[in-house]
């Protein structure tokens, strides 16, 4: 393998600031020991990041970080050849830890590092630590091109992000070693962002090496273009079913009234639903290389349904209505037919707040008057719970650990999700309809080829709504 066919990316940062946290989440696999110390890293560790078929590598080095800095560049000012002195050196790392650390942080940095990734924690005021002006002049000495990534951001909006890195940017302003800087959070970074990440690899290389990273890149963004298709796929064939399910209701004697077996009935819908959204979860986790458990369950309501035949005056629905606006806070919604309550039950699909809004279904005569089954409104917001998901699952690093489902997910996400639902439901209402026109022989999956370029079209728009640096990413494709 020549010099041409390789990039390599060191992280570097003070210690204890993430990065082995980081190397997980990129590599998508655990390595290293993950603990709230310093200096748990104590050797320079080597990984393969990306390999392409022909030999082409991204490699990534996880270090020791930088322990005393201050000491180091003391010893350094003055001398003639400072990093030659250096790697000549042999320290007990047992006397003098925080030394060792960065001695061997800038032993891997000048002998392997094309581009130096530097973590800095978002947390803190760049003008108040007291470290990363030393770490910096070490940095400049070995002259290899830097890019700050701020790390520990949490889910914060776009404007937020670019405020973030703005005050960042304009700290460093001056100093030529730092060609980029940008927000990468272990725990809650977004695919995408790791292909921002690379383009801007990509600029701070020599041109020489402009080729294999391009290269490197688009192989990468086939890899996950296939995990965005599948997961876009499971969304659709998810929606698909439950815009198909349904039961139909026993024939009893005239004048007998038909709520127990409604209630029955929705019961089993709910437990359909709830395995369903499981199961969509746990392809989720897996698609995106996390493990994890499956959604916490919420409560549906019999507004949600078509309940052909009974006759319901639900004008004077002002107590369960307000009871049904509640589930958003965590309250259970009560079966309410003709006044009666008829107990609880639940669905596991629907993320938080997901019952906020109030769509009522009439009581309606079809051509099957015993057959109940969804409405395309709760199909509507089922469809935004499974676009939520789908930004819940890919927004876990696996830094993080375990996938578990949020309690609550940002505004910006919901509002984003729910303006693109809103813009797509007249093709969102046309796929509830094609659901369910039987299959001909020719085009079985009729309707899920057709829902499949609406949910990615929405994806799409909502992670460019985000990270509008992603570019070409994600690919702005419109239904």
């Amino acid at each position: 393998m020549t010099a041409l066919s390789s990039i390599t990316l060191s992280l570097i940062s003070h210690t204890n600031i993430g990065k082995t946290t980081l190397a997980r989440t990129l590599l998508r696999r655990d390595i290293g020991q993950v603990l709230d110390q310093a200096h748990v890293t104590l050797q320079n560790e080597h990984f393969v990041l990306l390999e392409t078929s022909d030999g082409s590598r991204l490699n990534l080095w996880d270090t020791p970080g930088f322990g005393n800095s201050h000491k180091l560049l003391g010893r350094l000012q003055g001398l003639t050849n400072p990093i030659g002195w250096v790697v000549s050196q042999v320290w007990d790392r047992l006397a003098d830890k925080p030394f060792w650390c960065s001695q061997q942080a800038i032993r891997n940095v000048r002998d392997e590092a094309d581009v130096v990734l530097y973590l800095v924690n978002a947390a803190e005021d760049p003008s108040m630590a007291g470290y990363l002006q030393p770490e910096l002049d070490l940095l400049t000495w070995l002259d290899k091109p830097v890019i700050v990534v701020v790390n520990q951001t949490g889910l914060i909006d776009p404007q937020q992000q670019r405020q973030l890195e703005s005050r960042w940017r304009q700290h460093w302003v001056k100093q030529q070693v730092i060609k980029d800087v940008m927000s990468l959070d272990a725990f809650t970074r977004c695919w995408v962002q790791e292909g921002v990440l690379w383009d801007h690899v990509t600029q701070a290389l020599p041109p020489e090496k402009h080729p294999t990273m391009e290269k490197l890149g688009k192989a990468w963004y086939a890899t996950h273009r296939q995990i965005f298709d599948a997961s876009m796929t499971h969304l659709a064939q998810l929606l698909i079913e439950t815009a198909l399910d349904g039961e139909r209701l026993p024939q009893e004697p005239t004048g007998l009234s038909k709520r127990p077996q409604i209630k029955n009935a929705i019961q089993s819908l709910d437990q359909r639903l709830a395995q369903r959204t499981s199961a969509l979860t746990a392809d989720l986790i897996e698609l995106h290389g996390l493990t994890g458990d499956v959604p916490h369950a919420l409560k549906s309501r019999i507004e949600d349904v078509t309940v052909p035949g009974e006759r319901k005056p639900w004008e004077e629905e002002t107590f369960w209505g307000a009871l049904a606006s509640g589930a958003a806070a965590g309250l259970a919604s009560d079966l309410a037919t003709g006044g009666l309550s008829h107990g609880a039950f639940t669905i596991g699909g629907a993320i938080l707040g997901a019952l906020a809004e109030r769509t009522y279904a009439k009581s309606q005569e079809t051509e099957d008057s015993n057959r109940i089954s969804w409405v395309p409104a709760f199909l509507d917001r089922q469809t935004r719970d499974a676009l939520l998901r789908y930004l819940a699952v890919t927004h876990c690093g696996r830094g993080r650990g375990d996938y578990t489902d949020p309690r609550e997910f940002p505004l910006f996400w919901r509002q984003t999700t729910d303006e693109m639902i809103e813009q797509k439901k007249k093709d969102l209402h046309q796929a509830w309809i094609l659901a369910k026109v039987p299959p001909s022989p020719n085009s079985p999956d009729e309707a899920e080829n057709f829902l499949v370029p609406i949910l990615t079209s929405m994806a799409q728009h909502i992670l460019l709504q985000f990270y509008p640096e992603a570019k070409h990413w994600p690919k702005n494709t419109s239904h």
